[in-house]
């Protein structure tokens, strides 16, 4: 198996098994037959953001909160959650280019994650095809004339048409009543123009592309646009007409430079080839569908459905779980850029989330929506978990860790005041009673879905490993920024914050008064282990908590996992050192729970196991986690404290990687032969010291550890073990 590429011997069926390609803002999915081959196209600007639901009347927490007390569900739900069934605000599929090559019959295809190119070949006619990686078109290259080629736009309704009738489908994109689309064609400096413009409800887009044919080929440059005015369209035509002057062969040379600086930054090699090429794809994935100075990944990123519906769960930023998860991998893989897109976004949110906090919360400071669309504004939906006033410390905690791998100063400077707002709002929500701090109403993320129940006793252990992070976090930024009042601020809050509720089985509740007695697909009791890591398999008491609320997961059952689940589970086994059940639940996340290209699906469609979803619905925070599974079982670095391969399969005799980021912004390779460390090395960014965990007497090295297994290090230095 080639573990970065993917290849595929028969026609690709379905539009969530195509090749991806993406280059962080345009998106593409190639699949279907010859005759009827589909560039599924996606943007990630293009949305619907009209009939927000924060115009309608009761729509605050008061309210809520009132709502709550009295009982009433059926007004909760109706001003909170059925706003989120309505067909806007929603992210839009973008629609298609549609090739016949001239024959019919098989297409073999492949993508090479290293190039991020796709070819498919079908009765002796080749294709290739790449998105540029820093310019806004993409390339198509046929060897042969005579192409058929159109642009289809998604069967939008028509102004006046009827809305949907109750219990029809929903989710269809005839329920979008739009202008129908304007159509273009014309030639233009020896090549024919062909585009589309559509008007939606507060903006446009459009598909706009480019064709010559020459030498016995056809070329065919194209690019997607969005705009509050439909004035994109020059600069589209700029594009395309610019990517055939260039034609395919220049034009791929600096698209494959840019993509080989990428790979350079971490690489692995473990003996399990599948789930290598799993980390390679999902690495591939990361920098398709989020770069810096772009917006980061919703739920299914860059590729939208192309399935005649809304994507799923509107294609949204959801923020218990999804977009934080999604974001969880890329430190340790060295992909700053693509975590800087996500933390740059939130920034630019700021103001956005201070009106939210004063119109929603009536509070200071910065809160944003745990449901939102890409502009910000709340979505509604469950409202446990929509309005969830801690999931944007989850937040804030991927921007501590962003400073705590990298040591970079500068960010710090942009993070810190924006995280102190945050816990002015935190800190204005909280109620002290008998010293302790309360939340008002508290959760944990989805338990018991949207009923009543779901209103758990605060604080849950969601909450409340989320508060304590974020005020151990506080503690520490305001240590580095000099900020001694806010120290000693957060000092105090923590002091009054009470430990993770335990019961007397020593497993990690739900909340003070709830023990886990079911199966569940959010594991947010558990948040203090993974992802926080706040409790580390390091003491007596901390391990047995760990074993112990694993066994208790363990004797709930899998039946209402989903995916992402699955790969959740893995990192608390890695946690407790078992890389054995972690290997085996991620390799029945990549075939159970993925589409056959390695899309994350959410349930069991392949109807493999006991899980009660089967159902096929692609979003990606479970790539994300799986990826960071398998760095985690590579390398641990946590608080200054290095172990490579802390958590191996005992079949992983030989394994090994490079350039993976450490805390403290260090760059760590490692080594494993036989089942025995062979080499580390470390490389500084910065001024560092790191407590080696793993024995290195074996090992030669220019530096020597202290007797606790410490190298100081200046910026810029290497310690060598080999």
């Amino acid at each position: 198996m080639d573990t970065k590429k993917l290849h595929f011997d028969e026609t690709i069926e379905y539009w969530d098994d195509g090749l991806p390609l993406g280059n962080g803002d345009v998106g593409c999915l190639i699949w279907n037959t010859p005759d009827k081959l589909r560039f599924s196209l996606d943007k990630a600007g293009i949305w619907d953001c009209s009939g927000s639901p924060e115009e309608q009347e009761g729509f605050t927490w008061a309210n809520l909160k009132k709502l709550v007390a009295e009982g009433t569900q059926r007004e909760v739900e109706r001003i909170f959650e059925n706003c989120y069934g309505k067909t806007t605000p929603t992210k839009l599929p973008a629609g298609k280019l549609i090739l016949d090559l001239g024959v019919t019959g098989n297409a073999v295809s492949e993508l090479d994650f290293i190039t991020a190119e796709a070819t498919v070949e079908a009765e002796g006619v080749h294709l290739r095809s790449f998105l540029h990686a820093t310019e806004s078109y993409g390339l198509i290259e046929i060897d042969r004339t005579g192409v058929g080629m159109r642009i289809e736009n998604p069967e939008f309704g028509k102004p006046g048409d009827p809305p949907a009738p109750p219990g029809a489908d929903s989710d269809s994109v005839k329920n979008l009543h739009y202008p129908p689309a304007r159509t273009y064609d014309t030639a233009r400096d020896g090549a024919r123009l062909r585009y589309v413009v559509q008007e939606t409800n507060d903006r446009f887009y459009g598909i706009v592309t480019a064709t010559k044919e020459e030498g016995g080929k056809t070329l065919i440059a194209f690019t997607v646009g969005v705009g509050k005015k439909d004035d994109f369209v020059e600069k589209c035509v700029s594009d395309v007409l610019f990517a055939l002057r260039e034609g395919y062969d220049a034009a791929v040379l600096s698209h494959r430079a840019w993509w080989r600086g990428y790979w350079d930054r971490s690489s692995i090699e473990i003996p399990d080839e599948f789930v290598e090429r799993q980390w390679y794809f999902n690495n591939y994935l990361l920098a398709g569908c989020s770069r810096k100075g772009g917006y980061p990944m919703p739920l299914q990123g860059v590729w939208t459905a192309d399935n005649g519906l809304l994507p799923p769960w509107k294609g949204d930023y959801h923020s218990d779980l999804n977009t934080q998860m999604s974001y969880t991998s890329y430190l340790k893989a060295n992909r700053l850029e693509q975590g800087e897109c996500f933390i740059d976004y939130l920034l630019g949110l700021a103001e956005v989330g201070r009106s939210f906090a004063r119109r929603f919360y009536d509070l200071r400071g910065i809160c944003l929506p745990s449901v939102m669309d890409i502009e910000g504004r709340a979505l509604g939906g469950w409202s446990q978990y929509s309005f969830a006033p801690t999931n944007q410390l989850w937040l804030c905690q991927i921007m501590a860790r962003y400073y705590y791998f990298t040591g970079d100063r500068e960010y710090l400077g942009k993070i810190f005041p924006y995280m102190k707002e945050c816990g002015t709002f935190l800190l204005d929500m909280l109620e002290e009673k008998d010293g302790v701090l309360k939340l008002p109403l508290s959760s944990s993320p989805e338990l018991h879905d949207n009923l009543p129940e779901a209103w758990v006793t605060p604080n849950s252990n969601y909450d409340q490993a989320l508060m304590r992070c974020f005020a151990e976090d506080m503690i520490r930024l305001s240590a580095e920024f000099g900020d001694t009042e806010t120290e000693k601020l957060w000092r105090g809050a923590l002091d009054k914050l009470e430990p993770l509720a335990v019961d007397d089985r020593g497993v990690l509740m739900i909340s003070p008064t709830e023990s886990t007695t079911e199966s569940h697909r959010h594991h947010s009791h558990c948040m203090s282990i993974y992802p926080l890591k706040m409790l580390e398999y390091t003491s007596e008491e901390n391990r047995r908590i760990i074993d112990c609320t694993i066994a208790d997961i363990e004797k709930n059952g899998t039946s209402w996992w989903v995916g992402y689940s699955v790969v959740w589970m893995a990192e608390l086994y890695i946690a407790a050192g078992r890389g054995d059940d972690a290997l085996r639940l991620l390799r029945s996340f990549f075939t159970d729970n993925c589409t056959k290209n390695g899309f994350h699906a959410n349930g069991d469609y392949m109807l493999r196991s006991d899980y009660h979803w089967k159902y096929r619905l692609f979003t990606l925070e479970g790539n994300f986690i799986a990826t960071d599974a398998i760095q985690d079982m590579l390398m641990y670095s946590e608080w200054g404290r290095l172990r490579a391969f802390p958590a191996m399969p005992s079949g992983w005799r030989d394994a090994g990687f490079k350039s993976f980021r450490g805390f403290g912004g260090i760059l760590v390779d490692g080594e494993m032969r036989d089942g025995v460390l062979t080499r580390l090395v470390i490389r500084a960014t910065k001024d560092a010291t790191v407590q080696v965990l793993n024995d290195l007497s074996h090992l030669r090295g220019a530096l020597t550890p202290d007797k606790d297994g410490k190298i100081t290090l200046r910026a810029g230095e290497t310690a060598t073990f080999e």
